[in-house]
């Protein structure tokens, strides 16, 4: 029993010796360590540094700004950190380079994201443009350019359709009528819009159907815009009718007439756009040869060469007219062009014919004139050459003189002489003064513009002996 006792003692003893030794050795090691050096270096400067009990006592503490060097009071140099007595501040001349930074790459887009771009642009021609491009989810590029509806262009025109204007909606486009026609509110008490003007707006709308898909022959704002109204009218104590077309005026160049311009300029002989002939005509009074006549026979023979069949049938039937009848000159005779239009339908007795008389209303200005031509069945607002430049004498092939819809073309069916024949000046000054005193006159304001023939009245050749 003795030697167990002695044997767990002096085991208990070896343990202890071991922890202790290896304590102490740790805590000599820490020694040759920084851990001692920095632990007092914070007991120095927390016995520099009272803490303050309020921000009252902090600011007291701290020392003036104001304090130099030379008036600071010298601390004593006690081992422990040293308190600095003026806080530091930058130089003033100190200055440091101006860094630029690189521009942030931009981030790329994650996905490309389906949406609606919109872009409004104008044609030259008048047409606005609103381009909608539509980006949908599709499936492989692959898959998608073998589809016809993936990438494809749809086509909508979006158009006003406007109605007839009637009474005072009149003066929208020329304020002056009141004051040119005494008699204006009589005739619109009773006026009826025609149905040819909804005739010509069908036919407006059918070219547009037609040349829908290709916009450079698409009929532009100004020629579907060019009717404000067709009225049928007639004065309540004469009951004179008359055909009331309220448009814009474009330039009509066409005609010819051996026996009175027996020649004409290279530039029209040779144009395949100058019309030879008119509506209204007569037959020849003198053997001189149409001017164009020439030209008509050479173009047929090119049409014969070319197996034109079109051109060949249209030539032979010019030839034969220029061979019988005279025209209009456009450049000289003061006319107005109709559109077919008014010529189709029922049988009316507001129908014109060429040869009728008619006025023209421009501002305060009434020039007169006679139904000349037939012209598209989708526009109306036209007038010769020799009228329009009566009204403005800027105008020419390629300059309108009224661009605006405030042309009235009044026009007196029914009224066209027994014979036909070139222009009576003199007749058809009188005559319109004559129609327009059976619809209330003109006023005082108003200005009567007189024609007068610029070319000499062709003589009947007298038969042989």
């Amino acid at each position: 029993m003795k030697k167990d006792k002695r044997k767990g003692k002096g085991s208990f003893i070896t343990w202890f010796k071991l922890g202790l030794l290896g304590v102490m050795a740790v805590g000599a090691a820490s020694l040759y360590t920084p851990y001692p050096t920095e632990l007092l270096r914070e007991l120095r400067c927390s016995v520099c540094k009272p803490e303050p009990t309020s921000a009252t006592d902090e600011a007291e503490v701290a020392p003036p700004v104001s304090a130099t060097p030379d008036t600071a009071p010298k601390q004593e140099n006690t081992g422990l950190c040293a308190i600095p007595t003026t806080p530091w501040k930058p130089d003033t001349r100190f200055t440091t380079t101006k860094i630029t930074l690189p521009p942030f790459p931009p981030a790329l887009p994650e996905r490309v994201e389906p949406g609606n771009y919109e872009h409004i642009n104008s044609m030259a021609r008048g047409i606005d443009i609103c381009s909608n491009v539509h980006f949908h989810e599709g499936t492989t590029a692959t898959q998608d350019r073998k589809k016809k509806q993936a990438f494809q262009v749809k086509v909508s025109l979006e158009l006003f359709l406007p109605h007839a204007a009637e009474g005072d909606e009149l003066l929208l486009a020329n304020p002056n009528l009141k004051n040119v026609l005494p008699g204006f509110d009589a005739l619109m008490k009773n006026a009826r819009v025609s149905l040819w003007f909804n005739s010509l707006y069908l036919h407006k709308q059918n070219r547009l159907r037609k040349t829908a898909a290709t916009l450079t022959r698409l009929l532009d704002r100004h020629n579907f815009y060019d009717t404000d109204t067709i009225l049928e009218l007639s004065d309540p104590n004469t009951h004179r009718k008359v055909l009331w077309i309220q448009a814009d005026m474009d330039v009509v160049s066409d005609g010819s007439d051996g026996d009175r311009l027996p020649t004409m300029p290279k530039k029209i002989r040779d144009s395949e756009h100058y019309q030879p002939s008119t509506s209204y005509r007569w037959r020849k009074k003198t053997k001189t040869p149409n001017p164009l006549l020439s030209a008509w026979e050479e173009r047929l023979q090119k049409y014969k060469k070319n197996k034109d069949k079109a051109g060949e049938e249209r030539a032979t039937r010019i030839i034969a007219d220029l061979k019988l009848f005279s025209f209009l000159l456009a450049e000289y005779d003061p006319f107005i062009v109709v559109p077919l239009t008014v010529n189709e339908g029922e049988n009316s007795d507001y129908r014109p014919v060429a040869g009728d008389y008619a006025v023209v209303i421009v501002d305060n200005q009434v020039y007169p004139a006679i139904v000349g031509d037939f012209g598209p069945r989708y526009k109306t607002g036209e007038a010769s050459l020799r009228l329009c430049k009566t009204i403005n004498k800027n105008a020419g092939i390629n300059s309108r003189p009224v661009s605006d819809l405030k042309a009235s073309y009044i026009i007196f069916p029914g009224t066209k002489e027994p014979e036909n024949g070139p222009i009576d000046y003199e007749r058809l000054n009188s005559r319109c003064r004559e129609l327009l005193s059976e619809i209330g006159g003109i006023s005082e304001q108003a200005v009567f513009v007189e024609m007068k023939d610029l070319l000499p009245q062709p003589k009947p050749e007298e038969p042989k002996q």
